[in-house]
């Protein structure tokens, strides 16, 4: 199994063809210890039949053994050819060049009888005079069928000789690069077959096929999400390092960041070899750096590291520490550690008691009470009463705060440090609540998992918040229900609260809004309900709602007040991120959606959805997937891209039946009539959903069904009179019984509706609907025969559709204005200006950019900008597809 290096193989691979077809190629493959250098070049040679192989490889403690490595490469041509290559070689004595010529001429005689690949593995170990052999032979390999693969760890090395590094630097030389597999890659790395690899201790076994395979002690894992980037983020993506940490930590601990990860041993050895040749003050200098979790001021490091004799002068112990490779200096006098395990492999070689002590040391040096707190913890030895209390205490002040991660962090460690087990259980409790509260619903049911015999009402209120957020909707039904039973005044309004919401998802407004009414008369009020919010989305807002609030915008989007609805709920994002409160940030966020695209901004709506959409599902938010993939439809859509909208509301759909989210399944409906994939919309619109009934009126009339239209418009009335509709609705809906009247062919009343209907929303009011009339009037004009008044209103439509970006509707506008036969077909079919379609014509043509620039006197960078906006309207990306999209049209005149 090979993962990941798509494009490395791809390059090694070109060479190795191109040597194989004649054109001797040199190819250097760097990166640090376990990257997969020997598993891609083994893989890329694996692949190509009839290729011969001479392979030799570094050794740490054959360095010295001169001409070692020279000398695998003749004994490995001994072995493939019977003849006297073997001993060309020996013959040469112990002169590098005339052992370098001797090996040209072994690989001159094997590459006449088929392609050869010489691979010279982790240089950096191999003998000077073996290196300068090699340097002597790259010189002189001109041509032939030959590939020479060199892996080191970096050419930067002192030890390559400086001729040798000239050439694996040069331009004749590919030079690959390799950096960390991705958290996709380790996932599916892990959960595929073991074979042939060595123990993870010790690296791949020579002729491994694939980097970072699971060793077979290790067997298949499973990697969550979280676990991946975790793992990825701590080994840099190093297959070796990776593997070996798979193979002996537990996926939950990978998952959870408040757990610290341990250097597996491929990388603690050659990190402790690093650390042993060091003077005792940069060894003191690197613990103290450990201890306080990686950078720092070196002022404090040095502070820190107490040991008799302490560090001396900082800077030099900090110089050491560096050229070992031990520790990175940053500017502003900072110290680091170069990549995270060598963090983890410094503070695993500390003992128990030298941990101790400078964890204790640096909780009197920092003045951060939390940081003091957490080394305090860190230094203790066994139970502390005292000092868990502590750690409770900072945790509620950071919950006031909306630091919910931390204050579970202090929580779990006071949870530690307690001994009395109903204590214990107490906090492990109110440790789960808050990372609830934080967002991350995924690592708190993990936290749910193991036993605990808290029997609290307010751990059934935590449980079933989770099942709520999780989705598992009757189970938070039987949760909420006992914590309501046994409610306490100090969470009776969460309850409620979360009771609400449910009732909402699962379809019961009217239970919704009263459990939202009894959260709020609850005489303490909890620090995250939004119960007024629920009472909006229930159709029964309060008067008292607050103003920056969910239920403010939905009371603007009610009223067609987008503009209103997007200045709220950015504050409302905002607040909600300050407050550590992911679940309503979200929701938020899908309702700015919603209100961006009714403002017309439908790039910003659909990018705004997809990333709330993307969070959510990380976080394990299952509740919200239904309301988030909704709200992705319509800004799609308006864009022109139905398929993608389509795949939304399919999704939506998909999630909310699986979950039973009663309102998620009404929304996807909408949804999917908004884009008239259904017949009857079921209702009117929903608050991340904009009314489907437009559309359907539209078609209705279209398909001739007027008596079904002017049903659907009375319903409209009906809601007009609830919903309060601003200038942007009154205007929909004279324009719809406008296409009604046309329709029925009373045009003069239709156009007086249309008239009647511009005038609210020209000017700027709403421009989107403004060009809805406008090409509703032009279609009147043109069938009733005023084509140039028509096309005037039609171009006018046009230019607006345009700059909103509604592919759609513009091409409904050049459909139209084709009709009319005042424009040349060309200009009104592919949407393009003037100015756009005779560049387009002369790119078609072959010109040049600057040739175009003279011909239409302007300059290149306009040129390159209309052929930018022209690639856009197209759906286009090269010259080529453009001559193809203008073929038809001919050249115009």
């Amino acid at each position: 199994m090979f993962v990941g290096r798509t494009a490395e193989l791809a390059l090694l691979r070109g060479e190795l063809r191109a040597a194989i077809g004649g054109s001797s190629r040199t190819v250097v493959v760097e990166g640090p210890e376990g990257i997969g250098k020997t598993a891609l070049i083994h893989h890329t040679l694996d692949g190509e039949a009839g290729v011969r192989v001479l392979a030799a490889s570094g050794e740490e403690i054959e360095r010295q053994l001169r001409l070692g490595v020279i000398r695998q490469l003749a004994d490995e041509a001994a072995r493939q050819d019977r003849g006297a290559p073997g001993q060309d070689v020996g013959a040469a004595g112990q002169d590098p060049c005339a052992v370098g010529q001797a090996v040209c001429e072994v690989i001159d005689r094997l590459q006449a009888r088929g392609p050869l690949a010489v691979v010279v593995d982790d240089a950096q170990w191999a003998d000077q005079p073996s290196l300068r052999a090699l340097g002597y032979v790259l010189r002189r390999m001109r041509a032939g069928r030959v590939l020479v693969v060199v892996a080191c760890r970096e050419l930067a090395d002192a030890w390559l000789p400086e001729g040798l590094r000239r050439l694996l630097t040069g331009d004749d030389t590919l030079r690959i690069t390799l950096g960390g597999l991705s958290a996709g890659d380790l996932a599916e790395l892990a959960a595929g077959p073991a074979s042939g690899l060595a123990d993870p201790a010790t690296g791949p076994a020579r002729g491994a096929s694939a980097p970072g395979q699971m060793s077979s002690a290790a067997g298949q894992v499973s990697l969550t999400e979280p676990a991946a980037v975790r793992l990825c983020e701590h080994t840099r993506g190093n297959p070796l390092h990776a593997r070996a940490l798979l193979a002996t930590v537990p996926v939950p601990v990978l998952a959870d960041p408040g757990a610290r990860l341990p250097a597996p041993d491929t990388y603690l050895r050659p990190f402790a070899r690093r650390l042993h040749t060091c003077t005792p003050a940069a060894r003191q200098l690197v613990a103290a750096c450990a201890v306080l979790g990686g950078r720092s001021p070196l002022h404090l490091a040095a502070a820190v590291a107490t040991e008799p004799g302490g560090v001396g002068e900082p800077l030099n112990a900090l110089e050491e520490a560096v050229a070992a490779g031990l520790l990175s200096e940053l500017p502003g006098r900072l110290i680091d550690f170069p990549e995270p395990l060598a963090r983890a492999a410094a503070y695993d070689g500390l003992g128990a008691g030298t941990r101790a002590r400078l964890h204790l040391a640096v909780s009197r040096l920092v003045d951060d009470t939390g940081t003091a707190l957490r080394h305090r913890a860190a230094a203790a030895g066994g139970p502390d009463e005292a000092l868990a209390e502590e750690l409770a205490s900072f945790a509620a002040k950071a919950a006031q705060h909306g630091q919910w991660q931390e204050s579970a962090a202090h929580l779990d460690l006071a949870a530690g440090l307690t001994e009395s087990a109903a204590r214990r259980d107490e906090l492990r409790t109110a440790v789960l609540e808050h990372i609830l509260l934080g967002g991350d619903v995924i690592r708190a049911a993990e936290l749910a998992g193991p036993r605990n015999a808290d029997p609290r009402p307010v751990r059934r209120y935590v449980l079933g918040r989770l099942a709520l957020a999780a989705g598992r909707f009757d189970e938070a039904s039987e949760l909420l229900a006992e914590a309501w039973r046994h409610r306490e005044p100090g969470f009776a309004a969460d309850v409620a609260e979360q009771l609400a919401w449910l009732q909402l998802v699962t379809g019961d407004r009217a239970a919704a809004v009263s459990w939202a009414r009894l959260a709020i008369e609850q005489p303490i009020q909890g620090m995250v309900a939004r119960p007024y919010d629920v009472l909006a989305r229930g159709g029964a807002p309060s008067a008292s709602t607050p103003p920056d609030s969910l239920a403010a915008a939905v009371a603007f989007l009610e009223r067609d007040a987008a503009e209103q609805a997007c200045a709220v709920l950015r504050r409302v994002v905002t607040a909600a991120g300050k407050a550590g409160l992911p679940h309503h940030r979200l929701l938020a966020a899908a309702l700015l959606a919603v209100a961006e695209h009714g403002s017309a901004r439908w790039d910003e709506a659909a990018a705004g959805a997809g990333h709330a959409l993307a969070e959510a599902a990380a976080l394990g938010q299952r509740w919200l997937l239904p309301y988030l993939e909704v709200v992705c439809v319509a800004p799609l859509a308006a864009g022109g891209e139905h398929e993608r909208a389509l795949a939304h509301a399919t999704a939506a759909r998909t999630a909310a039946r699986r979950l039973r989210h009663t309102m998620g399944e009404r929304q996807a409906d909408l949804a999917m009539a908004l884009l008239g994939t259904e017949g009857e919309p079921p209702g009117a619109g929903d608050a991340f959903v904009p009314d489907p009934r437009p559309g359907r009126v539209e078609a209705l009339v279209a398909d001739g069904r007027l008596e079904e239209a002017e049903r659907t418009l009375a319903a409209f009335d009906e809601r007009g009179a609830v919903r309060r509709p601003g200038p942007r609705g009154q205007a929909e809906r004279i324009r719809l019984g406008g296409l009604v009247l046309g329709a029925r062919n009373v045009p003069n009343q239709a156009e007086e509706s249309f008239a009647r209907a511009l005038a609210l929303v020209e000017g700027g009011v709403c421009p989107l609907e403004e060009a809805r009339v406008l090409l509703d009037l032009g279609r009147l004009l043109r069938r009733t025969g005023r084509r140039r008044a028509a096309a005037e209103r039609l171009a006018a439509a046009r230019a607006i559709f345009d700059r909103l970006g509604a592919r759609p509707l513009v091409d409904r506008c050049a459909h139209e204005l084709a009709a009319c036969g005042l424009e040349p077909p060309a200009t009104v079919r592919l949407g393009l200006t003037p100015q756009e379609l005779s560049t387009a014509t002369l790119v078609a043509g072959g010109l040049t950019n600057r040739q175009i620039a003279r011909e239409l006197l302007i300059s290149v960078k306009t040129v390159e900008y209309h052929i930018g906006k022209i690639y856009t309207k197209l759906g286009i990306g090269s010259r080529v597809a453009l001559a193809a999209k203008l073929a038809p049209y001919g050249r115009p005149t």
